[in-house]
């Protein structure tokens, strides 16, 4: 396992993408690699892809934020519950391998999981409340503890918000709908944001 490595469940859609770009900026605020899929391939394929990941990966974080529809005529979506259980799975199943593996479970609400994934209880579970500075400050203090360093929460917001608006403003310039998560590849939102940072830090 990469200890810098951090796997990344989350929905992929336009309504959540305004917390995946900060809980992105926050790890690559704080010095870590965040670890998200984009194999377009089949399913097995892409459950190979995961597995990897989620192998090389010493922190994984699961948003289950999503256990509601988010329309009358939709479906919940399980994928999250479904990556978590995996997770999990490698873990208990192998547990001299990822003894260090750590997991921080986030949700909207603080105690809404307990109505429908009761067993997750006892693990780090906290709410970022749909809000992107909450996202920043949860992800930054749940790393504070084995990263003394790291700066506070408040700083990596401003921060972010100086990044959101130069962003923004690129990707117009080329184009791009910047609220649009399929504008770039995540592996490029994640390079972006890691070029910007090293240049923040250096003012």
């Amino acid at each position: 396992m990469n200890e810098k490595n951090v796997f990344i469940n989350c929905p992929f859609d336009n309504s959540y993408f305004k917390l995946l770009k900060p809980l992105l900026f926050s790890l690559c605020y704080i010095d870590l690699n965040p670890q998200i899929s984009e194999t377009s391939d089949s399913g097995e394929i892409r459950l190979h892809k995961i597995k990897g990941l989620i192998e090389d990966s010493q922190y994984s974080i699961h948003d289950l934020s999503r256990m509601e529809p988010m329309k009358v005529s939709e479906l919940p979506r399980f994928n999250m519950p479904f990556e978590c259980g995996i997770d999990f799975g490698m873990k208990l199943s192998n547990p001299e391998e990822f003894a260090n593996k750590k997991f921080l479970i986030l949700e909207k609400e603080q105690y809404r999981y307990q109505k429908v994934i009761s067993d997750i209880s006892g693990n780090d579970i906290k709410a970022h409340k749909n809000d992107p500075e909450q996202m920043i400050k949860v992800v930054r203090d749940w790393f504070k503890p084995t990263n003394p360093g790291i700066p506070r929460h408040k700083e990596i917001w401003l921060a972010y918000n100086e990044f959101e608006y130069d962003y923004e403003e690129i990707l117009k310039s080329e184009g791009y709908d910047p609220k649009d998560i399929n504008a770039l590849t995540f592996s490029d939102i994640i390079e972006n944001m890691t070029a910007w940072i090293e240049k923040y830090k250096m003012k």
